[in-house]
Formats: C-alpha cells, structure tokens, sequence
C-alpha cells in the first residue's frame, strides 16, 4: 500500500515515488489517470450552480457525493430532493454546522464498515459493508415536527444522527436531540462538535465503570500511522509510577501496543477500546490478560443514536448543564470552514496533526458554493458481491490508497471526584 496521509491529490503521491521502482510509479499513474478520466467524463455531464446556503436552504437542497476514487480531493456537493414525509417521532432540522469526527474522514472517503444489524442476512441490509453518509454531531433550527413530539418550529436545538448530517436538512428521531437554553454559552460552531468526543467520554466514564474518587485513568491518544511507530516503553515508564497497575485505560492503540496496555490494568480495572482497527481486522486478544477480574469495554458512541438508546438525551442534557455551570468549556482552537472548505475540513483531520476541534457551516454559511445540479452517477453503490467498489470500478482497475488515522500522544491523569 502506499501512504498518502499528507498528500491532497494522487499527483503528489506519484512525484514523491520518483525514488522508488519506476514502474511501480508508471502502474499508479496509469490506473489514477483512467479513473481520473472517467470521472471527468461523469462531471462533464452535469451542470453546475452556484448557491449561498444561507440565502438558498429551502429552494436548494443538496447533499455531499462520494467519489468512486475515494480521494478527498473528489469530493463534490450534488443537487438532492428533500425528504417530504415525517415519521412518527421525528422532526426536521435546518442544520446551520456541523462537527468533523475521524469516522466522517473514513466515510468521506468510502472506507468506513457498516455494522450489520444482528441476525439479518445481506439482502434485508441496506448498505451491506459501507456507509458513505458523513456526518454525526449538529446544531440547527426544528422547521417540522411530529405532533407527538415536544419540539416546535423555531427551536434551536444540538443532537447526533447516525444517518448523516452533511445536508442543509435532516430528519432525525425527537430523542436524539434537545434544545439550546438562551443563555447558553459557546457558540453554534463551538457547540456542534462537541457530542461524540463528549459523550464519548462520559459513556466510557461515568454509565459504564462508574469512576471513583482516586482511581488512575491511562488515556491512548493515537491511532495511527505515525502513533503506531512508537515503542512499548511506556509500559516500563507506567510501571514507576503506578506499580499496582491502572485502573482505567481509554485506549487507542493497536496490535502489540494494545496488549502491552491491557498488561497495565490493576485488580478489577477497566479496559476501554475506542479504536476500531482491531475491532473490524477481527483480531484476536488473549482472555488470560483480562484474568485479575478485569473488563474490557468497545465504545462506539454513534451506536447509541443508531439505537435511539434514551441514554444520548440524557447525556446531552448533562452536558448542556455542565457547560451552563460553567464546569465544561469549549475545545480549543475550534477551526471552522465553509461548505466550499470541505474538502479541506476533512483533509486536516486525515493529517493526523490536528489540535482542536474542525467543523463547518452549511445554512449558516453566507459563502457561495457550487453544487452539481443533478445527481452523479459517481456515488458508490452497494453491489451484490460484498465489495466496496462498483463494478465498473473492478472492472477498469482502482489503485487504493491508504492514509493515516491521525494524532499522537500519550497522557496520564489522576481523575479527582468531588
């Protein structure tokens, strides 16, 4: 495989393989060039329009594509019909931004694994083995709801979908979201990214091991390609401070370096997996490591939306009010794009050198942004042999190209409850 993480176009890829075996370069040049042309050929058949998000939301709407290339760079914004129907339960929301996570980064580019519901076989799976919808944390405006709920036109509410939110409207289940006091005090950019690291945490922390006065947290804070180079001697390190091991480890690791981090919990300690490379290679991990009464927990927050779990508004609702108290802050810096930026949104948090938080506007944007005026062909499409390419794609040839998964660091606190 060959490693991209800092480049934001195959050509860059290839100028940096000149010292490497020429042919190898010729193969990758030949196979992005052919499907470079094909999807010239596919965008010169679609008209363009310029909008302003702001001025245009209920006239226009649209939604992000994914390419067949899978290369950030392609990534346009296509024309798409508004959903008419309101189910039970559900309202509509303006989407005024939205926050960027890794797994919109994994989607973006059409490498994110779809978790099969339980039981079912792949024809009753609407997207068998990819998810393509980016997008999970927002803030926006309730402009339809479902008598049934207690949501009105005009509500300014914060909440997380599952099901995408790179669009100026969504549907969304009354309990995934709640409303945003007045008086609150971060800003609507500052705000929509915010849920799942949030949340995240507070799942991990305080619903699934109950944290006490005095325990020891471990926090992993890489998960990729850079991170992955690093050696196990922190262990050693860990063992100084903490002889009798950790009682909590969050962890982001993988391979060896996630077992060298299981060997560090104490008695009954708590082993918290929110990484998902191991999870979706199937790896296996050896039961004796957990065999001082110790746990191990796989937290993947967006499934509580997924399972409209009653646990997400109870959580979002603590947050709102830890921010009112002023006991939570805002991350900084928050780093906030246009819709136009997207491309660049997402390739910074594919660097795997980002600090802060990234989001951008989509309604609240006052920006122009060209979208296509009809749907792509380009979309990537479920296929019937599992394989997360179309066949015109398998047919002609694709070249994949890997990149990072981002940050690197490692952190130890003491966790004080008052």
């Amino acid at each position: 495989m060959i490693n991209s993480r800092y480049s934001t176009d195959t050509c860059e890829v290839v100028l940096r393989l000149n010292h490497t075996n020429q042919n190898q370069v010729q193969h990758l040049t030949w196979h992005y060039e052919m499907l470079q042309n094909n999807n010239e050929q596919e965008k010169s058949k679609y008209e363009q329009i310029s909008i302003i998000p702001k001025r245009d939301v209920d006239d226009k709407a649209f939604r992000i594509c994914v390419p067949q290339s899978r290369f950030l760079s392609e990534l346009t914004w296509i024309e798409k019909d508004r959903e008419k129907e309101l189910l039970l339960g559900m309202v509509e929301a303006r989407v005024h931004c939205v926050g960027i996570n890794f797994r919109d980064v994994l989607k973006s580019r059409g490498l994110y694994p779809y978790t099969r519901t339980f039981a079912q076989s792949d024809e009753n799976q609407p997207r068998v083995n990819q998810d393509i919808e980016p997008g999970s944390d927002f803030v926006g405006t309730i402009v339809r709801a479902c008598p049934t709920t207690n949501f009105q036109f005009g509500d300014h509410v914060v909440g997380a979908s599952g099901l995408g939110t790179y669009h100026p409207h969504i549907m969304i289940n009354s309990q995934l979201i709640i409303c945003i006091p007045s008086d609150f005090p971060l800003t609507d950019e500052q705000l929509c990214g915010m849920p799942t690291p949030l949340l995240t945490v507070r799942d991990s922390l305080k619903y699934c091991v109950h944290l006490q006065p005095n325990q020891t947290v471990l926090i992993h804070t890489t998960i990729g390609a850079a991170g992955q180079c690093r050696d196990a001697s922190f262990v050693n390190q860990i063992r100084q401070i903490l002889p009798q091991g950790v009682d909590v480890i969050v962890n982001s690791l993988s391979g060896n370096l996630l077992k060298e981090s299981i060997n560090l919990l104490a008695y009954h300690g708590h082993f918290f997996e929110w990484g998902k490379r191991d999870i979706y290679h199937d790896n296996n991990l050896s039961m004796f490591q957990l065999r001082s009464d110790c746990s191990f927990h796989v937290i993947d927050f967006i499934s509580l939306a997924d399972h409209v779990s009653p646990l997400m508004r109870l959580m979002l609702e603590e947050a709102i009010d830890l921010f009112i108290q002023r006991k939570l802050r805002a991350v900084e810096p928050t780093v906030t794009y246009e819709p136009s930026q997207v491309i660049e949104a997402l390739l910074r948090c594919n660097s795997g050198q980002v600090m802060g938080k990234t989001v951008f506007r989509i309604t609240s944007s006052d920006q122009p942004l060209n979208i296509d005026k009809k749907q792509s062909n380009s979309l990537l499409e479920v296929v019937s042999d599992n394989t997360m390419f179309s066949s015109e794609v398998c047919n002609q040839g694709t070249i994949l190209i890997s990149g990072g998964f981002g940050g690197l660091g490692l952190t130890m606190s003491r966790w004080m409850i008052e």
